[in-house]
């Protein structure tokens, strides 16, 4: 069987530090083709990781790490990534620049075909499960937040050693297109472009983009984004009049969406629902395709019936869901009697009488949320979670049990973690202690 993947050959996937991958598809340890803050796209193309990364899968290897997920796909007997790219129909053409590899591994004549663009951290929104690396805002929240600690409370908390260490690693992110020569190289052979971020309808990188492919009539060009939905207006443009020059079958638009109401302004930090819910209205009412991806840990799946009924009747397209990764907020910090609970619920919602083939006709990936609650609980992780919680909802008028009340419970029965770490970054602060120093100082006088 062969071991080739399209995507060495015809595409690219920028991350925000710059950084190009040979796709977002890379677990644990990424491979990095080049960067393009300091060489050209023709430089990364070419390049020396790039060149070994082909001739490994032209001598029937896909390389480990970088591959892994496709192996791992592969051996399960499940459709890869690998294999999802190589059946579009752009691919076609990829093998030719396939077969007249150098022996190198240097391809001369190359056509870009996918772009997988995160030109920026730049966003809106600080996501609770999200991290300073893809959201700008999470960066300036947690900056704010650090400053209220000394650095020997910082360095003596792995939590806020580890987020002050994030924070400063992202400094150097990107936030404009360095080389613009490459996109406008490349418009006229792009097949396929997949805008996310940080959210892409605020980056000027992403507006650049789409008004070059109006300017060149590429409306056969496929275009996928995942945006936070807050604003689809920028700088007195709307994407909405860019979208209509797309036939419904190319312009796809994914929401993330992981609550709705309070709930999702508590999770995904930023949200004001009511203008959330007018901008998907919008879109689906202009004859736009707009479908929600919602990610599910320990704060929704509780939910999960509701929520994807409530988010198809939005869209009236199929919900897809992906479960959470991150350790401290998965769905396995749950209590064992709780996700038992929990799965019967959604087995009981997943009704064999309204399914066809074990498909519900409003949602995708169910079988991996049960996989997930049948995982066993760990209750460091719950811990941790409400660690978090707590430092998060500092200084905000609302919490999370205000926004999620059942959580309130679960505190309770867990021994009241929320308030205990809360009162300790509290007691901990810098204000704090300045605030206790001067209310000493004018007793002191007082007396």
């Amino acid at each position: 069987m062969s071991k080739i993947c399209v995507y060495p050959w015809s595409h690219v996937n920028i991350n925000p530090q710059g950084d190009v991958w040979p796709c977002c598809h890379q677990r644990k340890v990424p491979t990095v083709l080049g960067n393009v803050k300091t060489q050209s796209m023709e430089e990364i193309f070419n390049g020396e990781e790039i060149r070994k990364l082909r001739l490994d899968m032209l001598n029937g290897v896909l390389p480990s790490p970088t591959c892994d997920k496709c192996v791992q796909y592969e051996e399960m007997g499940f459709s890869s990534p690998r294999l999802h790219a190589n059946d579009q129909s752009w691919a076609t053409e990829v093998w030719k620049s396939i077969n007249s590899t150098k022996p190198d591994g240097t391809v001369d004549d190359y056509k870009i075909k996918y772009w997988d663009l995160r030109w920026s951290n730049i966003c809106n929104m600080n996501c609770v499960m999200c991290d300073p690396e893809w959201s700008s805002l999470w960066t300036q929240d947690i900056k704010k937040r650090l400053s209220d600690y000394d650095e020997e409370t910082i360095q003596k908390d792995i939590m806020l050693k580890t987020w002050k260490n994030r924070v400063e690693e992202v400094s150097g992110k990107i936030r404009t297109v360095p080389h613009k020569d490459f996109i406008d190289q490349h418009i006229d052979e792009v097949e396929h472009i997949y805008f996310a971020g940080g959210e892409p309808l605020i980056m000027d990188e992403h507006w650049y983009i789409l008004k070059r492919l109006v300017e060149n009539k590429r409306f056969d060009v496929k275009i996928k984004y995942n945006t936070n939905m807050l604003k689809i207006d920028y700088k007195g443009e709307s994407a909405i009049d860019y979208w209509k020059h797309w036939s419904y079958q190319n312009m796809s638009i994914e929401a993330s969406i992981d609550e709705t109401g309070p709930r999702a302004e508590w999770i995904r930090s930023g949200t004001v629902w009511s203008k959330v819910h007018e901008n998907i209205k919008a879109v689906k009412d202009a004859n736009i395709r707009i479908s929600c991806n919602a990610s599910i840990g320990a704060y929704n799946v509780i939910r999960l019936p509701e929520l994807v009924d409530e988010l198809w009747e939005l869209t009236e397209r199929k919900v897809n869901l992906n479960p959470v990764m991150n350790q401290w907020c998965c769905i396995q910090i749950l209590p064992d009697d709780i996700k038992l609970d929990i799965k019967q619920k959604i087995l009981d919602w997943f009704n064999p009488d309204i399914t066809k083939n074990n498909l519900h006709p409003r949602v995708k990936a169910i079988p991996a949320i049960i996989k997930e609650l049948e995982k066993p609980h760990n209750p460091m992780n719950l811990t941790s979670f409400f660690k978090r919680a707590a430092f998060l909802d500092l200084n905000k008028s609302t919490t999370l049990f205000d926004h999620i009340p059942w959580f309130e419970e679960l505190n309770n029965a867990s021994g009241n973690d929320y308030e205990r770490f809360r009162d300790d970054f509290i007691e901990k602060s810098i204000s704090k202690r300045n605030s206790s120093i001067d209310s000493n100082l004018c007793s002191s006088i007082s007396n």
